[in-house]
């Protein structure tokens, strides 16, 4: 599974693999195309919020991570596609009325507006669950990596890990909190399934224990340094350009680092987190030069 022949080519800013979302996608149509005795009430929307696009964030840290370990990406498309999954049931769930109430994502419809509420719950858990088929189905590796990958991944998705980060950012909306709860809400809610999207394909790779260790620090620095530089986009960008319903936090009256910091520190903040993931992935002794460059690209992103 080893390769040396991975060339960054059609890059925006020569900074994101434009290539590596393009592998995500056709792997993702592979999967859907799988479900042959799925009702079409169900295959539609997995389709509609899977294929809609967006950059590939998470999947592409996995493919990325196993090139810088020497890997060919192919070898753990499985467990970045499990990840993506996980994902997009998060955005649908997160987008329901009972959430965050959002009509908007990726520039259409959200999921509940296209298909009924009842629909976007069942699309979310079928997602959800099925991550964890594909990543047992179809992710090669040795028993034991594979099940510490797997735990990674689990434990990022649920009471310690995305979920517990947004309960704790629900129940704050309306109050305000200290910095150190918006942190643990940040690292909760999104820096943790990134971070475990490095780490785990870093374990199925056959890492030691030394690099998955700063592979770990480097997901969770620009896992928070995506969330703020998120956090930003909502104050900033248009919803023609972010996908997303334009001063979405301040409305609902949400805890954000511009909202606690500041949008200037806000920045410096989220630059200090990107510099310290760069110091993290140079300590791990690997081809960092990809990873080094999607970490830069979390400062420029507008969507």
């Amino acid at each position: 599974m080893k390769t040396s022949n991975f060339k960054n080519k059609n890059t925006t800013n020569n900074i994101f693999p434009e290539a590596l979302p393009l592998m995500v996608d056709k792997k993702l149509k592979e999967y859907i195309k799988g479900y042959k005795n799925v009702p079409e009430k169900l295959v539609k929307p997995l389709k509609y919020c899977l294929l809609s696009g967006g950059k590939r964030f998470r999947p592409v840290l996995s493919l990325a991570t196993a090139i810088s370990l020497g890997y060919n990406p192919e070898f753990v498309l499985p467990a970045a596609c499990a990840i993506e999954f996980i994902h997009s049931y998060s955005l649908i769930h997160d987008d329901l009325p009972a959430i965050d109430n959002d009509d908007i994502r990726r520039g259409k419809p959200s999921c509940h507006k296209k298909f009924g509420e009842d629909i976007a719950i069942l699309t979310g858990d079928a997602l959800f669950a099925e991550s964890f088929n594909i990543f047992l189905k179809y992710q090669k590796g040795t028993p034991d990596a594979k099940f510490q990958a797997l735990s990674e991944i689990a434990s990022a998705s649920g009471v310690s890990g995305m979920v517990a980060g947004q309960i704790v950012d629900i129940g704050s909306t309306d109050s305000k909190i200290s910095k150190r709860m918006l942190e643990y809400i940040h690292i909760n809610k999104t820096a943790r399934l990134i971070s475990a999207s490095v780490v785990s394909s870093a374990i199925l790779c056959g890492a030691k224990r030394h690099t998955v260790k700063q592979f770990k620090k480097y997901g969770l620095y620009i896992g928070l340094a995506f969330q703020i530089t998120d956090d930003i986009i909502d104050i900033k960008s248009s919803s023609l350009i972010s996908g997303k319903t334009r001063g979405k936090d301040q409305v609902q009256s949400k805890n954000t680092y511009p909202s606690i910091w500041g949008l200037d520190k806000s920045k410096i903040i989220a630059k200090e987190n990107i510099d310290k993931a760069v110091r993290a992935i140079d300590k791990a002794k690997t081809n960092s030069g990809l990873l080094k460059n999607i970490a830069k690209y979390v400062l420029l992103r507008k969507a």
